[in-house]
């Protein structure tokens, strides 16, 4: 008679179908394709019909997604700073300009062709997003519940070219009679949409002519003369 308990036990079946892999890179290639296609939306929708008249379910439409999609992304106060941010950079920024491209080259630009380089990333961002700033500043205007965001925007306009200005700064750029604070301060005027709204939109001026006004202003004014 056999000891079965020293014969071994039959091996079980194995499947040989491989286990699925979860992707996770590619979900979340998907998520920012999708959040992508929403910011750009709402740049559209905000830009067209303005703040009040832009819904959820508009943006949704104008995207191809669904309005949970859209919902998910953020409420529309922050889809409003994205769309901005979008317009204004080409992309979704996260802490300062002037250490992302294009502003972290060019900053970086020799002396003699520094202040054309600013003036073209400035005036493209000018033509690309003043009508997101057109948008923002009336919905401050009409919604007293966006004014902290406004205020917020002002800000961090503050604080991104106080950032570029201490590049330029430590590289010994900027003009040694004034603070980097007050050099700041100066490139935020002329770095945002007064200029651009001023000249073009209600004197008439060409981008071309506006471009050489922002040179030599920021020569004048910024950047220190030549050795």
């Amino acid at each position: 008679m056999s000891n079965v308990a020293n014969e071994s036990a039959p091996a079980k079946e194995v499947s040989a179908r491989p286990r699925r892999r979860y992707d996770s890179t590619r979900r979340a290639e998907q998520a920012a394709e999708t959040r992508r296609r929403i910011v750009e939306a709402a740049a559209g929708c905000f830009a067209e019909l303005g703040y009040a008249r832009t819904t959820l379910a508009v943006i949704a439409r104008r995207a191809g997604v669904s309005p949970e999609s859209v919902g998910a992304a953020g409420p529309k106060r922050d889809l409003l700073i994205a769309a901005f941010s979008h317009a204004f950079a080409g992309v979704e920024t996260a802490g300062p300009l002037s250490a992302q491209e294009p502003w972290a080259g060019v900053l970086q630009a020799d002396p003699p062709e520094l202040a054309g380089r600013i003036a073209d990333v400035v005036l493209a961002g000018q033509q690309a997003g003043i009508a997101m700033w057109r948008t923002v500043s009336a919905a401050a205007t009409e919604d007293p519940g966006l004014g902290e965001l406004y205020a917020g925007l002002a800000r961090r306009r503050r604080a991104d070219n106080l950032a570029a200005a201490q590049v330029l700064a430590d590289r010994g750029l900027l003009r040694p009679e004034r603070s980097v604070q007050q050099h700041a301060d100066t490139m935020a005027l002329l770095n945002g949409f007064d200029p651009y709204q001023l000249y073009v939109l209600d004197f008439g001026w060409s981008p071309q002519q506006l471009r050489q006004w922002y040179v030599d202003t920021l020569r004048q004014l910024v950047l220190a003369p030549p050795a």
